[in-house]
């Protein structure tokens, strides 16, 4: 199997998506941006309640009537084909969301974001692996003779 990339004009570049935010606002999405997470009518269907969750640190959403659910270009392209009627791909979404100039963030955002266990206080995680020479000196009971 052969892959390809979509975008060879974009090589070494860092590669860059639409936040969800900036999704929301252009389609005119009734959320609380104050919030990181929450719930909303989805805007894909005729909702009388809220159905659309969205968290915005993981930059995710996903409607629970209809089972949409993605990242800022799913958004994209969901809207664009249901309500717009407009038969939208990825590349479209792209150019899409380029073309309006909304406002970006980095896609993989490197490993600056890693956070530890809930349980822990969500302290920060370093991105390097330790280093551990010979393991981590824990003998088993079984081999303590």
């Amino acid at each position: 199997m052969n892959f390809r990339r979509v975008d060879r004009g974009g090589e070494g570049r860092e590669q860059e998506k639409p936040t969800l935010e900036a999704v929301f606002e252009h389609y005119g999405l009734d959320y609380n941006p104050q919030r990181a997470t929450g719930m909303a009518p989805c805007p894909l269907h005729e909702d009388r309640t809220p159905s659309f969750s969205y968290n915005l640190d993981r930059q995710v959403w996903k409607c629970h009537s209809c089972q949409q659910a993605g990242d800022s270009y799913e958004f994209i392209i969901d809207y664009e084909t249901t309500v717009n009627r407009n038969g939208i791909t990825f590349v479209g979404a792209k150019s899409l969301a380029a073309s309006l100039g909304l406002a970006t963030s980095d896609a993989g955002r490197g490993n600056e974001h890693l956070s530890g266990s809930t349980y822990a206080g969500r302290r920060k995680v370093s991105a390097e692996p330790r280093d551990r020479k010979g393991g981590g000196g824990y003998i088993p009971a079984w081999r303590r003779r």
